[in-house]
Order: C-alpha cells, then sequence, then structure tokens
C-alpha cells in the first residue's frame, strides 16, 4: 500500500506541475478516446434533470464533450447533450480543477461545476445521485481500485452506469522508453509506467465486479484514438513536451539532452515519419447497476 500511496502522490505532483502542457498535446488523443466512451452511454435518455460525475475529470474534458459542440473530427450521436444536464467534475489535481473551471466560464457550462477531490473518496455525494459515472484514464490512479469502483456502484442510481477506460497500446510510450534506454541504458527509468495489468480489459473488468456490478451487465470493448500530430518534426516535437520529459531530463547532462530530438527520430517508425501519428488503443468497460 505505501508503494501505491508513493505513485499516487508522484503522479499528483506530475500532473500539477504539467496540467497547462495536457490538453495542448495529449487533449485530441484523450477527447477522441472519451467520444467512444461516452457513446456507449444512453445519452439520448439524459436532459436538465439528469446528472453526471466526470471523475478524474483533468482538464474537463468528458464535460466538454457533454456540453460544447464537438471538434470536427468527432461525431457522436447524442452529443453535445440537449437540454444540458448537470455535470460534476472531480480531480485530486488543483491545477486540473483550474483548468476545468477556466473552461467552464470561457465555454459558459452553466450547468457544471467541479471540486478537488480524490475520486476514490465520493463521500461529498450521497447514494444513488448520478445517471451515470464516466471515469477516463482514472481507475488505475486510485491507491483501491475496487473501493472506488464501490463508492461508484453507491452513487450510481438504479439503471445508471459507469464507463471506465484504461490504455492497450501505447506506441508513444513505448518511444520514449526506447529512447531512454539508448541514452542512459543503465537508469532504469520508465517513463509513464503503468502495471503491465492495467493494459488489459480483464483488469477493468474485475475492479468493477469487485466493486458490485454484475457480471453479466459489464461489457468491454475498444478503441484507436491514435496521436496525431500531423507531421514528423510534430511529432518529434509533441515528444519532447514538458509533460514527458520534465522528469525523465531530472539529472541528465546537457549533452545527453541535446541527444534526444535525433533519438526520438530514431525511433519513429516510416509510417510514423510519414504521418506524424503513433498508434494509441484502448479499452472501454461499461458497468450498469441493478
Amino acid at each position: 500500500m505505501t508503494d501505491v500511496l508513493s505513485r499516487k502522490a508522484t503522479i499528483k505532483s506530475y500532473f500539477q506541475q504539467n496540467a497547462s502542457e495536457y490538453e495542448k498535446h495529449v487533449g485530441g488523443t484523450s477527447s477522441r478516446l472519451a467520444a467512444v466512451a461516452l457513446s456507449f452511454l444512453p445519452l439520448s435518455s439524459y436532459n436538465s434533470s439528469s446528472h453526471i460525475l466526470d471523475s478524474a475529470s483533468g482538464p474537463g474534458i468528458v464535460t466538454k464533450l457533454l456540453l460544447s459542440p464537438s471538434p470536427e473530427d468527432i461525431s457522436v450521436p447524442g452529443l453535445p447533450v440537449s437540454p444540458r444536464p448537470r455535470v460534476t467534475g472531480i480531480d485530486y489535481v488543483p491545477a486540473m480543477i483550474d483548468n476545468f473551471k477556466a473552461h467552464k466560464a470561457s465555454l459558459n457550462w452553466d450547468t457544471a461545476e467541479a471540486f478537488v477531490q480524490d475520486s476514490q473518496d465520493l463521500s461529498r455525494f450521497k447514494d444513488a445521485e448520478f445517471d451515470a459515472v464516466v471515469m477516463s484514464l482514472g481507475i488505475f490512479t486510485l491507491s483501491d481500485p475496487v473501493a472506488g469502483a464501490a463508492e461508484i456502484y453507491r452513487v450510481l442510481k438504479p439503471g445508471g452506469h459507469v464507463v471506465v477506460t484504461t490504455w492497450k497500446k501505447r506506441r508513444a510510450v513505448d518511444i520514449l522508453q526506447g529512447v531512454v534506454d539508448t541514452i542512459k541504458p543503465d537508469s532504469g527509468l520508465k517513463p509513464m509506467y503503468m502495471p503491465p495489468e492495467w493494459l488489459s480489459k480483464e483488469k477493468l473488468i474485475s475492479v468493477l465486479e469487485g466493486g458490485g456490478f454484475p457480471s453479466d451487465h459489464i461489457k468491454a470493448s475498444e478503441t484507436s484514438p491514435d496521436w496525431v500530430c500531423g507531421s514528423e518534426e510534430e511529432a518529434v516535437k509533441g515528444l519532447r513536451s514538458p509533460l514527458w520529459t520534465s522528469k525523465i531530463w531530472e539529472g541528465w547532462s546537457s549533452e545527453e539532452i541535446d541527444r534526444w530530438d535525433d533519438e526520438i527520430r530514431k525511433q519513429l517508425n516510416d509510417e510514423e515519419k510519414k504521418t506524424g501519428t503513433m498508434e494509441m488503443s484502448a479499452w472501454i468497460v461499461v458497468g450498469q447497476k441493478v
């Protein structure tokens, strides 16, 4: 448990430091994943009396899809939801909630609110408060994911849905690892590390089952919301963002840092150099409370 809590504190510090970079560099990928995840919910049934929890909300990517017009590359029937539902965003990184609130003000999310809150602790919410809980790329950050799933089950209305996501393949992380292993082969550094079991749908399913969701009311799907940079140079630029390098470069010499861009180019395959697109695939698991 100590290791889990230490890792969670590290993640919180990391995203607090790099919150402004998150949406800039991976917002498109996260939005495409979230849009597919939302497509598995009964969006047409939601209205102004509905209440949706955007858990581990980050800057409000899910909320933006629910309440604002979708980007050109996203077309999901029922998005945005109209009339607007009530949406509550929670995240344990204060800088992410600051960004959420900035979006709320600039995009006129008059039915949204946001709080700094650990997504495992839903004690501020009453039983059966939400029609849906969406937790995209967050459940693996909880210190006790099964306890977090049980809390989700508690705050859902009977018949309500939860949708959670995790990565299946992270090509960008493979590239980062390849560069680190080339420049610092004995460092033992593992950029953006996730325990391997979290790259499987079985892990998500078992967590929801442990939280009380019946196995016959859980369904898994996959999608590929690739990281689209547009060109080789933009891919290199994206992979040198502080979002990735702020932790990796700690203690590196200027000579080692100067090698970074060239080693990124060597790691990119021909198709990635041609398109600037790196494969990212993910699991989506939906559960329903009975």
